[in-house]
């Protein structure tokens, strides 16, 4: 449990602002709304540096103590609500990591009594994840702020995450060097020159763990690509039949099927179906060529790019 701070209105603080610190002025008569609408924001962007604390309440231009009106009803509602949306950051977090405080603000020597300071302490992570909120969006810390990180940064950060968890997995059997990390500053500049090529595509993703392809999806969605996921060949019919996906991407192995992926394709192709088909697997089988009928086959989230982007050239 976070320490209860004094503060006291209308006086500066002591902290400064810094890479572990911010102050937030909330201004409107909802702080309830303006602090729920971007606490996932600040936590993100805290749990991608060393951790640290926001406190709205306080005034960052001169670090002044302003307070916020909060009675009970409305301390229980942001917290519920803060609740809500931190549990939708992802890869998931412990909520031990989270610490939201109300820390009672003093007028003219008396505390008063539903003033208060909120504070968001976010621990720091020693994953290396980087962290995204529940809608897909990536933020840095810097001094005095948060910076979203968007284009070819995001995609570069999102494949360096790839490339480190490539790295943690002594079962990952690329054809590719696990060292070769320059492909991805290449295909970053592409995503950046080719993106209005891609501009309204869509992609039907099948995968028993869509959790395992996260930052994958995302790379794409943020070259303007749209992703559906099926976790199954029975659903990825159904939303065939509804959808008009440019491509497929696919795992080979699902749940007890170590062949349901190629099952798939077969039954594709037998429909007439000749819609582009790449798969995504962890281990590839060197002795074999590419599965017949498919765009290609790869473990590298760098290489799967260059894949979708040439199908979708092509289209």
């Amino acid at each position: 449990m976070r320490t209860q701070l004094e503060f006291v209105l209308g006086k500066p603080v002591e902290m400064e602002e810094s890479l572990t610190c911010e102050f937030k002025e909330v201004k409107g008569s909802n702080p309830v709304h303006q602090i729920s609408r971007v606490v996932d924001e600040y936590a993100v962007a805290f749990l991608n540096a060393s951790g640290g604390s926001v406190y709205w309440g306080i005034r960052d231009a001169d670090r002044v103590v302003l307070g916020l009106p909060l009675p009970h009803k409305d301390r229980d509602q942001l917290r519920q609500v803060v609740g809500q949306k931190l549990a939708t950051i992802a890869p998931p977090v412990s909520k031990g990591a989270f610490d939201l405080p109300f820390h009672r603000v003093s007028k003219s020597r008396h505390t008063s009594k539903d003033l208060y300071v909120v504070e968001l302490c976010v621990s720091p992570s020693d994953t290396g994840n980087l962290f995204l909120t529940g809608g897909g969006e990536a933020y840095r810390k810097t001094v005095g702020g948060k910076a979203k990180l968007s284009g070819s940064d995001l995609i570069l950060a999102l494949l360096q995450q790839l490339q480190d968890r490539e790295r943690k997995n002594p079962k990952v059997n690329s054809k590719l060097s696990l060292d070769g990390s320059d492909l991805f500053p290449s295909v970053a500049r592409r995503a950046n020159v080719a993106r209005p090529l891609f501009e309204g595509a869509r992609v039907l993703w099948i995968d028993d763990d869509p959790s395992m392809t996260l930052y994958e999806r995302i790379a794409l969605s943020e070259c303007g690509i749209s992703v559906d996921v099926a976790t199954s060949s029975g659903d990825a019919f159904f939303m065939l039949s509804r959808l008009q996906p440019d491509l497929i991407i696919s795992d080979i192995k699902r749940n007890d099927n170590p062949r349901a992926g190629l099952e798939f394709l077969s039954e594709l192709r037998s429909s007439g179906n000749t819609i582009p088909l790449i798969f995504y697997v962890g281990i590839i089988d060197q002795s074999k060529p590419k599965p017949h009928s498919s765009a290609g086959i790869t473990t590298h989230p760098g290489e799967l790019l260059h894949l979708v982007f040439d199908v979708l050239e092509r289209k």
